[in-house]
């Protein structure tokens, strides 16, 4: 896996300062049992929620069955399919 090098310019910074503050908009998520696609920088769990697939490319471990996130965590990673069990979320749409 490799990681990308930060960006520690003034635009890069606020890049991700956007992303935490949702300024580029978020998908909230409450289907269960369907996969949904997208480009997203971060997830944050509305209820007690369990993935049966998550696909990030930035992680060890490409995709994530059967993950499970209390309500009010969010994880950040590099994310494009989500599919829930149950519970919902906000994903957080990527910068780039």
């Amino acid at each position: 896996m490799s990681v990308a090098p930060r960006d520690f310019t003034v635009e890069g910074i606020a890049r991700d300062s956007s992303l935490s503050l949702g300024q580029y908009g978020a998908t909230y998520i409450a289907t269960t049992g369907t996969n949904i696609n997208g480009k997203w920088g971060c997830i944050t769990a509305l209820d007690d929620s369990v993935f049966s697939t998550l696909t990030v490319s930035n992680w060890s471990g490409a995709s994530t069955s059967n993950l499970a996130l209390r309500a009010g965590i969010t994880i950040f990673g590099d994310f494009s399919l989500i599919n829930l069990t149950s519970g919902r979320v906000v994903a957080y749409n990527a910068a780039f």
